[in-house]
């Protein structure tokens, strides 16, 4: 009775055209639904995010859920999943994902699912990581472990958002460390791809253990 009292006073939304949904439906109606702009790329070392990360360092394979663009329906969700207090919505872009390559042989590599790691100060301002529903859920569809220590944010950046490619790049330096010496082969995720200077300063710390390999997923990457 109280749940139905609640759904009357605040009515679930469409996260991109806020039209009324079901309380049963997940985040977007139908129709927008068929709308999610797809990249298309599955999991593997031959498309041009893989290209462009390699030119700076070395990663086995790559990735990307959706493209992003100003006002999508990618920045909306993006957004609610950041600052909104959605986290959950990683988990169900993961599990899209997931079964967007489930039969793809470049997952059963994967040993390791590690997020992006936010520093301590951001972390207590928002309460949460927005990309641990999103690995652990990933960890779970691919049988393998969950790492949130191994890698760690030991600088304080404001957002980036605003920032030029070069300067970027210049801001990320040493503001990643890794740990232990753990080896493994890391599918290290993150949200949004942008220039790449977060995940190739990610990577370059995971790579200092010789043996360790790196491959990339996001659930966004910037057009």
């Amino acid at each position: 009775m109280w749940q139905e009292v609640l759904n009357m006073l605040f009515p679930k939304k469409c996260i991109n055209c806020e039209i009324i949904i079901p309380s049963s439906q997940l985040y977007l109606c139908e129709v927008c639904k068929t709308k999610l702009p797809f990249t298309g790329i599955i999991l593997n070392n031959e498309n041009y995010l893989c290209e462009k990360l390699n030119l700076i360092t070395k990663i086995e394979s790559a990735s990307a859920l959706l493209n992003f663009t100003k006002n999508n329906i990618t920045q909306k969700l993006i957004h609610h999943l950041k600052y909104k207090n959605m986290p959950e919505l990683g988990e169900w872009l993961a599990e899209i994902w997931f079964q967007n390559n489930k039969d793809n042989p470049f997952l059963k590599k994967i040993e390791t699912v590690i997020p992006v790691p936010i520093h301590p100060k951001r972390l207590k301002n928002r309460n949460y990581n927005q990309l641990t529903l999103c690995g652990k859920r990933l960890a779970d569809l691919l049988n393998c472990e969950y790492d949130d220590y191994t890698l760690k944010r030991i600088y304080h950046l404001k957002s980036q958002t605003q920032s030029g490619k070069y300067e970027r790049m210049e801001r990320m330096k040493n503001t990643f460390q890794r740990t232990n010496s753990k080896k493994s082969h890391f599918l290290l995720v993150d949200d949004v791809l942008t220039t790449g200077s977060t995940l190739i300063y990610c990577t370059e710390e995971l790579l200092k253990i010789k043996t360790s390999q790196v491959s990339i997923f996001t659930l966004a990457v910037a057009n």
